[in-house]
């Protein structure tokens, strides 16, 4: 990602690489557990575990899908709570115990990703400013 150490690049741009390649290293990863990590895996445990991280990452792709969908419409409150949705599906994949696999390095990485693309959105679309109340006149 050396192309984003340049001074001119926009924070709108970062937040669409990020969101792009997060989409497209859900896609890797779900291509990885379905190719060849569930088929060799011998043991119950390890197959549930990577059925429910192929389950999880169907959502991840999906909602960062939908999250790239919004940046291009500009709608930044929609693509901030579909990357959330999306990191809360990546959390849902526990890897702790495949440690030698790609599938660590894979959760990592989108993790940091789809972080970087929510902070981007943020500093995009700050929230609006907090409305005082009134009260109301009563007749």
């Amino acid at each position: 990602m050396t192309f984003l150490i340049r001074r001119r690049t926009s924070i709108k741009t970062i937040a669409k690489l990020t969101a792009a390649k997060a989409w497209i290293n859900a896609i890797e990863t779900l291509d990885n557990i379905e190719g060849s990590l569930l088929p060799k895996a011998k043991d119950r445990r390890s197959k549930e575990e990577f059925a429910a991280c192929r389950k999880a990452y169907r959502l991840v792709d999906a909602h960062l899908d939908n999250a790239l969908k919004y940046l291009y419409l500009k709608d930044y409150r929609f693509m901030r709570a579909y990357q959330a949705l999306a990191l809360v599906n990546i959390s849902m994949c526990r890897t702790s115990f495949f440690h030698p696999t790609p599938m660590v390095y894979a959760n990592w990485n989108m993790r940091i990703l789809t972080d970087i693309a929510i902070y981007a959105g943020k500093i995009l679309a700050p929230p609006p400013p907090l409305r005082t109340k009134t009260k109301k006149k009563t007749p």
